[in-house]
């Protein structure tokens, strides 16, 4: 009888504290914003620059974020791109055909920072037609 009882509370402490954690991270976590920081217009030679920050316009320093650049064909070109001290991180430009892109960010999240993404459309035209 009190070995059962003994499993019951340690069972319902355990319960406790998970959903004590829970709920400490779900009210700390924070909304997550991937900012293009780029023109719509880019030529090869060019970066596509983002910026990773919080509601509050606070920058994630040293997070992942990956980018997707899709041509109109569907063929992606994938990223992983690290942000810098200011939240920034970019990608150049090198072996594109003029056209429509459309750029695709992602970030994963992290236990107090909330997932994100961001759909934009790029247009690559080195002025040669």
């Amino acid at each position: 009888m009190d070995k059962t009882r003994t499993i019951i509370i340690a069972v319902v402490v355990i319960i406790l504290i998970a959903v004590g954690a829970f709920a400490y991270i779900s009210a700390n976590s924070h909304n997550t914003k991937i900012d293009v920081l780029s023109n719509e217009t880019l030529k090869n030679g060019a970066s596509v620059r983002i910026m990773l920050t919080d509601e509050y316009r606070n920058a994630y320093p040293g997070e992942i974020v990956y980018i997707k650049i899709l041509d109109e064909s569907g063929w992606a070109h994938k990223y992983e791109v690290k942000t810098d001290d200011m939240g920034e991180g970019s990608v150049e430009l090198q072996g594109f055909d003029n056209g429509n892109y459309t750029l695709h960010c992602n970030f994963n999240g992290t236990m107090f920072n909330k997932p994100s993404h961001s759909l934009t459309n790029l247009n690559i035209n080195d002025g040669l037609g």
